[in-house]
């Protein structure tokens, strides 16, 4: 019970500070017009929670014409949603899929490996998004068949090549972190007991290992969920697609930024938090995740 009120009061402090963020640029615009910035901070304040009570009423104004924020920008918000959970699994599991396979190498190997991480991790996300999107179209030229869509066209959404594009630099990361911890994890008292007892070296690095650096691995699950829409903003720009961050970076009306970021974080707090609870619940033998 305790922890549920702590999350509660944890999700109502996050979202409003959200609010007041939304509301924070009403402080310069009475600057520049010799307004008062408490008087105008106030107004635009009351403004955002009014059309967040009413949220089904938002607008915004496209060249001369109004749209409903609720209406129009809900598909692209979902859209962009299914694309960084989908991109946040395929990345977790291809970590700890490259991981279990790299740690049957010896140890000069898994050296070399570690090498070649460290430079692939340091490419920019659009150099591989582009070069992703050349070898898709390349291939397309020379053998007539698309394997993926590299652009979304009116409603043909692209959907597998823009996860793998936001799935690329964090399968990386994570693949780096995860060795780290096997390799810490192999140290340990209870992996030198459970090889005295003669089980296989496989075994030890699926069943009892691989429990542990899960739990080690959730605590950078924040970090790559930040990472991934960093990225999302390129994918986005490069294949055409109208997400969230289009509209995010596009109409900047306090109502509108903040209504668009609260609809960003509040599935991302409720998936962090249930992913949480599955792990504690799951995980035999590890500790409370705080």
């Amino acid at each position: 019970m305790k922890k549920l009120g702590a999350i509660s009061l944890q999700f109502i402090a996050a979202c409003v500070g959200i609010i007041i963020f939304g509301a924070l640029p009403s402080l310069f615009i009475a600057q520049g017009t010799g307004g008062s910035h408490i008087g105008m901070f106030i107004d635009t304040l009351s403004s955002i929670i009014n059309s967040l009570i009413h949220f089904n009423e938002i607008t915004f104004e496209i060249k001369g014409v109004e749209y409903q924020v609720y209406k129009y920008i809900i598909e692209g918000a979902f859209y962009s949603l299914t694309l960084i959970i989908c991109a946040l699994f395929l990345a977790y599991l291809i970590a700890i899929l490259l991981t279990f396979l790299t740690m049957q190498f010896p140890k000069w190997l898994r050296e070399k490996i570690k090498l070649a991480i460290l430079f692939f991790e340091s490419l920019p996300d659009i150099l591989v998004i582009l070069v992703l999107q050349l070898l898709i179209i390349t291939f397309y030229k020379k053998t007539d068949i698309l394997l993926m869509k590299v652009v979304t066209v009116g409603d043909s959404q692209a959907y597998l090549l823009p996860i793998i594009c936001l799935a690329i630099l964090p399968t990386i990361q994570l693949y780096r972190i995860t060795i780290h911890l096997y390799e810490e994890e192999l140290l340990k008292d209870y992996v030198l007991l459970t090889r005295a007892k003669g089980i296989r070296h496989t075994i030890i690095l699926w069943k009892h290992i691989l429990r542990n650096t899960i739990v080690s691995l959730f605590f950078h699950l924040k970090q790559t969920i930040w990472f991934m829409l960093s990225t999302l903003v390129v994918v986005e720009l490069l294949f055409n697609v109208f997400g969230i961050t289009y509209y995010l970076t596009t109409y900047m009306i306090p109502e509108v930024f903040t209504f668009i970021l609260l609809f960003l974080f509040v599935p991302i707090f409720v998936f962090y938090h249930l992913v949480k609870l599955i792990i504690e619940k799951t995980v035999k033998g590890g500790e409370a995740l705080s």
